[in-house]
């Protein structure tokens, strides 16, 4: 049966059950199918286990070079969606790290939220001063939360799309399932138990990267991303100085992560910053 029409009948019955079940939905991001060059990039990593609270976190490293980059994925996303990208960092010096968030990939399959996804990338950051930092989607807005949190200091971040707001990621949810106003805000009070550091009503990028010390950060956005229209991200870039907007077609949300056109642009980027 379609969702919408699932959410429907349960907001009738009792919004607070429906918001019980969204909650679930949005607990356990859905892994989407592993595509032929992310199994290769996955074959030549060195692997580890990384003990999280309670998942077993799967991590992810390649190359030795001089440099350090740490790739973060998005919601529903895994290391290997980067397959395509890390020959290209690896082949120009640098070594590098990335993982499957908690309940993502090959990590435990349990109930996890934004916020204890920002918790984690906190501790990747705290073990290395990295070089270079390629966030994707959901990622970005990871990556600046925990950043903001530690007060950390990147020389270059390549950011491929990102939301302006937490809540966005709350809409994607509205929107799919068709949550009513009472249903959403049930919703949003259970996220909310998620964390005592952030309010989700209020977390928005343009607040997270005021401290932030980025010498050098671009955005690739697809002019048509239906996921986060590419208006979002140009808003979060004009909060960070100095930073270029490289605007693209053609390559959607997801297939960005594998196109020759996006790779190229961050060899050229990462050669421009050495």
């Amino acid at each position: 049966m379609n969702p919408k029409k699932v959410f429907s009948i349960l907001q009738k019955i009792s919004p607070r059950l429906a918001a019980r079940v969204a909650f679930n939905f949005v607990s356990k991001p859905k892994n989407r199918k592993i595509r032929s060059f992310e199994k290769s990039i996955l074959e030549i990593a060195s692997e580890s286990i990384l003990r999280f609270k309670k998942f077993n976190i799967k991590t992810f490293k390649w190359g030795n070079g001089n440099k350090r980059a740490l790739l973060i994925h998005g919601w529903g996303g895994r290391a290997s969606n980067f397959g395509a990208i890390i020959p290209e960092l690896t082949t120009n010096g640098y070594e590098v790290i990335s993982f499957d968030g908690p309940c993502h990939g090959a990590s435990t399959k349990k109930k996890t939220s934004f916020f204890e996804m920002a918790d984690l990338v906190k501790l990747f950051l705290q073990k290395h001063n990295y070089d270079l930092i390629i966030t994707h989607s959901m990622g970005t807005v990871l990556a600046f939360t925990a950043m903001d949190s530690l007060k950390y200091k990147v020389n270059q971040m390549i950011i491929l799309t990102s939301p302006s707001r937490f809540m966005e990621f709350i809409r994607l949810a509205v929107v799919q399932f068709g949550l009513t106003a009472r249903t959403t805000k049930l919703l949003i009070t259970k996220v909310r138990k998620t964390t005592t550091e952030y309010d989700p009503l209020t977390l928005k990028a343009s607040t997270v990267i005021k401290g932030l010390e980025m010498k050098d950060v671009t955005f690739i956005h697809d002019k048509n991303d239906k996921v986060i229209p590419i208006e979002k991200a140009k808003s979060v870039s004009t909060f960070i100085k100095n930073s270029r907007f490289i605007e693209i077609e053609g390559t959607g949300h997801f297939k960005m992560l594998w196109s020759k056109k996006v790779t190229e642009i961050i060899k050229n980027q990462i050669l421009s910053y050495d």
